[in-house]
This record gives structure tokens, sequence and C-alpha cells, in this order.
């Protein structure tokens, strides 16, 4: 969640033509920086003060804040903001109160565009402390939570050396290396063999004769591609080497550079999709596995389950996480939102994977 630091109590910084900052969710947990010599001062200590600025208004009068006035305003909005910026906002905080008491002066606390983003503002405000109110309950995740979540799901806190194989379901068309022509393209033109060395007056050296490296066919279509990953998946399971299939899948691909890492080093069953791979026994190689992109072939390597101590700070995160969205569905289940289409118009399709929007990649990620 990211929240745009004082968008409402310090939005003066926009009015005199500052850039509005952006600044992650409140951490109440966290106290404000303070200055080695501000620690020592008392919180009756004024900080900020604005002479001729007062509520209610008066001829002559001092608006005072003091430390603890300041830090609360710190505190509610970004506990860990730095020191320069903290000026910044007495500053800005400054600005803002004279502009608030010029307004009132002229009665523009009563339009109604006021009334509005007032309203607004509340409940932002409340919006975001409802948030963060979530997030610090969720996070407060005892030992014996955390024992219990573990030993539930202790199958979470395997992992084990993997490795995979990729086989692209669609080939690039054969003969054709953009990447390459490019690169050739670029290259200043070679110099005829000797040429060099005749205008200087020396003998050429041979020229070395380029050995021939054997190429794998490339495949057609799509068809061809199945076929191809059903013989690696038996190679495979047979146990050919992984980067030497890897290299041959993407050869065939007609995929150029070098293939994608076959190792998949401490691998869990939250990092592998689908899931279900973790089932696999140690050294058991899997059936296809396919997506959209691609065929998916792994093997499994030697099992450990972390103990709850190497697994405890992961274990109150998923705890914490759950909690979170257990909480945000609870409250999303209050209500149901209806938009007249009539008013709205009816609302825009979802783009289908890979469709307009996402870039097309040659090859399927690494990981």
């Amino acid at each position: 969640m990211v929240r745009h630091f004082l968008a409402v109590i310090l939005c003066c910084s926009m009015v005199f033509g500052q850039a509005a900052t952006t600044m992650p969710p409140a951490q109440p947990a966290q106290p404000a920086a303070t200055a080695p010599a501000a620690a020592a001062l008392p919180p009756d200590t004024p900080v900020i003060t604005i002479k001729g600025v007062c509520d209610p208004p008066a001829a002559d009068c001092t608006t005072v804040i003091t430390r603890a006035e300041f830090e609360g305003i710190i505190q509610a909005f970004q506990p860990q903001m730095k020191l320069p910026q903290q000026r910044q906002v007495g500053t800005s905080y400054g600005q803002l109160l004279t502009m608030a008491a010029e307004a009132k002066k002229r009665g523009l606390d009563k339009s109604p565009r006021v009334q509005v983003r007032t309203r607004i503002a509340v409940m932002q405000a409340l919006a975001g402390e409802l948030r963060d109110n979530m997030q610090e309950q969720a996070g407060n995740v005892t030992d014996a939570d955390a024992e219990k979540y573990y030993t539930d799901h202790k199958a979470n806190y395997e992992q084990a050396d993997v490795e995979r194989l990729i086989i692209p379901r669609t080939p690039l068309p054969a003969g054709k290396d953009a990447d390459k022509d490019k690169d050739d393209a670029d290259k200043p033109a070679a110099k005829k063999p000797g040429a060099a060395a005749a205008k200087a007056g020396t003998k050429a050296a041979p020229a070395k004769v380029a050995i021939a490296k054997p190429k794998t066919a490339v495949v057609a279509d799509e068809a061809g591609m199945a076929a191809l990953a059903a013989k690696l998946r038996a190679r495979a399971a047979a146990g050919e080497d992984f980067a030497k299939l890897q290299a041959e899948a993407f050869a065939a691909a007609n995929i150029k550079g070098a293939p994608v890492e076959t190792k998949v080093p401490k691998a869990t069953r939250a990092t592998l999709q689908p899931p279900t791979v973790f089932d696999l026994k140690s050294g058991e190689v899997s059936e296809l596995i396919p997506d959209s992109r691609a065929f998916f072939v792994y093997k499994m390597g030697t099992k450990t389950t972390l103990s709850l101590e190497e697994a405890k700070n992961d274990v109150k995160t998923a705890i914490k996480n759950e909690r979170i969205q257990e909480a945000q569905k609870a409250v999303s289940d209050i209500s149901t939102t209806t938009l007249n289409d009539a008013y709205f118009g009816p609302p825009e399709p979802t783009p289908a994977p890979g469709g307009p929007g996402r870039q097309p990649q040659a090859a399927p990620p690494s990981n």
C-alpha cells in the first residue's frame, strides 16, 4: 500500500509548486527520528513558532507547535522520516496553517467544495487507519502461534535443489535471428586475409579454419515442439543431463543465446509451479507440465526440512499475510458496489494473457 504523504494536511507544498512526496504506509511501532540534541528537549518545548496566525484569529497572535505535537504529526504519517525532511514538513506546516487561517477569514471553509473535500479526506484517513490497524493486529504473532502453524504446514518448509527443463511451445521462425542480423550489420567490414600484412610488407599468417559445430534442427511448429518435449522428458527420466537437454530445447525452438539455468537451488513448495511438483520423491522426474507458453519437466533433489527456528521469520510472515487477507475479505464482504452502466458506460474487457499491454518474450522466464 502506498500513500501520498500529507496529501491533505500538507497540501500547501503543491500550492507553492513543490512536487508531492510519495511515502510508504505508516509504521506506528517505530519512533520518529530525532537529532541527538533534540532528544534532550522536553516534550513541551516550542519547535515551530508562527507569528501572525492563531485560532481564533486576533490582531496580534502567535501559534506555537511543541515537540510533542510535531512528533505526533510525524508519527501519524511517516515515523521513519529523515531529519532533513522533517524540517521541510515544519516549514510546510507553517505555510499550511497560514493559508488555512486566511481561507477561514474569507469564509471558504463554508464552501460546498471544501465540505466535499473534507468529507473525502476524513474517509481516506479512516480507511488508512483501518489498514494500519489490520496490519498491527495481524502482526501480533506469538511463538505459540508460530509453532502451531509450522506443525500444521510443515510441508511448506521443505526445500530441495531441483532441476528444471523448459521447452517452449512455439518455435521462432527458422532462419530468423534479428539480434544476429543487427550485430552483423553493426560490425565493420572484415579485412581480407593478408591485406594488412601485404601492406606492411610481411608474410600473412594462414587463416584459421572454423570447425563446424553440430546443430539441432529447428522445429517447424507447435506440434513438433510438443513431440520434442515428450522425447526430452523421456531422456531426462533416463538420466540425461538437464543442461544438455535444455540447450537442445532452445536450439530446436530457434532461440539464440545461452539457455536458461536448469538448477533451482533451495526450491520450496511455494516457489515451484505447480506446488504439487514438490510431491515428487527425491530423484523422481515429473511428467510434462504444460502452460500457455512452455512445457516444464522437473527432477526432484534430496529434500530437507527447515527447523522451526530456521523458518520462524517466514512462518510469522505467512501468518501475518493470511490474517491480513482474511481481515480485508471480511471488510470487503460487508458491502457490494454496483455502478450504473448507463452513466459510467460498460466496463472495459480484461486483456487476455499475452494480449495488448503485455510485451511478448522470446523465451519463457528463467524462474
